[in-house]
């Protein structure tokens, strides 16, 4: 299957994501809702939205600069291009893509900055110990999709701080044990990946030499973290919907953790899913109120995320079209 038949079924999936999503809402009274919303407010909120992924930035920057030092405009515009790659394709290309960005900008061979991309989301992560500790607190009704999608978060982070944790104490050891995990492939290409997976593993003593800045990264995720429960909180306000702050901290965190799995291309029909799933199913909220706020945001973000991940790659001087090319071919030749 080719990229482009990847992405319409992508397409297909999040369309019927949506239908189900709305599917029993009154439209009418989610029009009547979104017809109340206030610009200023909306504004406002944007702005906020935006200020969590500067921040997001100096964090990656912090991670970055024992090997490869960037300006503070570069890491923004890197991470905003990287994330409108996420956004617009069901993958998380971008992730990949600001690899690439570093190669291209500073020559920084991908498999040496990848591992601090790792790093860089699993700090991202760490925010799934603040959710486990609220579920209790607000009381948190915990369906059967609720609870499958809080047991997907938490066992990808153990995971990752698992591997994290064996690459630094034994990094020949895990590099060997993850290259058997693909020993079914082809020998030439099982070869050329084991010689990049150790590359990685190698890279991930990265962490070691940010050990020193552990709490200057924590407290950026955690002023991410509560900016992006700002914005969602003004979001509510802009439509005089009144929620506890503690209440749009749990569920938007939840929200963003859940997007370390592939989404439908511009997140269609996910972001609406999900913030029922969180909102509406768990915390009791009526779901007009949840659907109108979020059909709002969703379509304000995205041609937010839209207009500044283009502006960064225009200020990077890179074409958005090469970096599809470059992230989908084979690591050696990227």
């Amino acid at each position: 299957m080719n990229n482009r038949a990847k992405i319409a079924l992508a397409l297909l999936a999040g369309v019927l994501l949506l239908f189900l999503a709305l599917r029993g809402v009154d439209l009418d009274h989610v029009r009547a809702i979104m017809g109340q919303a206030s610009p200023p407010v909306l504004v406002i909120a944007l702005a906020v939205y935006l200020s969590a992924y500067f921040v997001r930035s100096l964090r990656w920057r912090l991670i970055l600069k024992p090997i490869q030092p960037v300006s503070v405009s570069e890491s923004f515009f890197m991470l905003m291009a990287g994330y409108f790659l996420n956004y617009i394709v069901p993958i998380r290309a971008g992730e990949v893509a600001k690899s690439f960005f570093l190669k291209r900008l500073k020559g920084l061979p991908i498999a040496v900055s990848l591992p601090t991309v790792f790093l860089d989301k699993l700090l991202e992560l760490f925010s799934v110990l603040l959710v486990i500790v609220l579920v209790p607190v607000l009381s948190v009704r915990l369906s059967g999709s609720l609870s499958s999608l809080l047991i997907g978060v938490v066992t990808v982070f153990v995971i990752a701080v698992g591997l994290l944790t064996l690459a630094v104490r034994n990094g020949d050891a895990t590099a060997h044990v993850v290259t058997r995990l693909f020993s079914w492939l082809p020998e030439r290409l099982h070869d050329r990946l084991s010689s990049w997976i150790s590359l990685f593993v190698d890279g991930l003593s990265v962490a070691r030499t940010n050990a020193r800045n552990v709490w200057s990264l924590l407290a950026l995720t955690g002023a991410a973290v509560t900016l992006d429960a700002v914005y969602f909180s003004l979001m509510f306000r802009a439509f005089s919907i009144d929620v506890a702050f503690p209440t749009v901290l749990f569920g938007y965190t939840l929200i963003s953790l859940s997007y370390i799995f592939p989404t439908p291309p511009a997140q269609i029909g996910y972001n609406e899913a999900i913030m029922g799933l969180i909102f509406a199913g768990g915390l009791g909220m009526a779901r007009a109120e949840v659907t109108a706020v979020m059909l709002v945001a969703h379509v304000l973000t995205g041609l937010l995320v839209t207009g500044v991940g283009l502006g960064s790659f225009a200020a990077m001087s890179i074409k958005v079209t090469e970096s599809f090319r470059r992230i989908g071919k084979n690591p050696e030749e990227r």
